[in-house]
């Protein structure tokens, strides 16, 4: 029973991958990404994101950490922490996971 629910969460983000829309006036190729880049992007969103929040949380705690020892002396090298940490992307498209085109 529990692996047919996990069958039904892991098609649930492959159809939700697959469907999402692109930004067509971000400037990058007219081209939309393949129906396989959007699953990978779906795929790789189930370990990707998770990995995300437990690497921005670390992060956090290091701001607290090194806030507190240092008595705020470190302000700039302690935000330092969290920008790397929570910065970026937080959700993978197909677009970052499609081929470069070769010309």
């Amino acid at each position: 029973m529990t692996s047919n629910r996990w069958i039904a969460a892991l098609l649930a983000l492959l159809l939700i991958g697959m469907s999402a829309p692109t930004g067509w006036a971000d400037g990058k190729s007219n081209e939309p990404p393949s129906a396989g880049a959007n699953a990978a992007a779906a795929v790789g969103d189930v370990f990707y994101v998770p990995g995300k929040a437990i690497v921005c949380g670390v992060s956090g705690a290091l701001y607290i950490a090194t806030m507190a020892l240092t008595f705020g002396a470190l302000y700039q090298e302690a935000t330092d922490f969290v920008k790397g940490g929570c910065g970026g992307k937080w959700v993978l498209t197909g677009e970052d996971i499609k081929p470069a085109q070769s010309y």
